[in-house]
């Protein structure tokens, strides 16, 4: 079962995603991208194959995911390579 704190984080990034004009490219290589979010501005960054953000709960839960990463992930779904967001409870493959 997900946790309370992921279902709130996925209705989030459902909510970016459904407007563009929150994502901002500020680099092309590495993949930079600025999101607009709700509580002020952060970056998201695609390093070595995954992307970050500098969010305080992307670093706080230490899970690699927030709703900033899942909306560049969606966003950019062209230019970002497959398991690029690491899910927390996922199998390993």
């Amino acid at each position: 079962m997900l946790q309370s704190h992921l279902h709130s984080l996925i209705a989030k990034a459902h909510r970016y995603q459904a407007e563009p004009e929150r994502f901002e490219r500020t680099n092309e290589e590495p993949l930079s991208v600025s999101v607009h979010g709700a509580n002020g501005e952060h970056l998201v960054v695609l390093s070595q194959g995954r992307l970050q953000c500098d969010c305080d709960g992307f670093a706080y839960r230490g899970e690699g995911i927030c709703a900033h990463v899942l909306g560049v992930e969606h966003h950019f779904r062209d230019q970002v390579p497959p398991n690029a967001v690491t899910w927390p409870f996922a199998a390993p493959a």
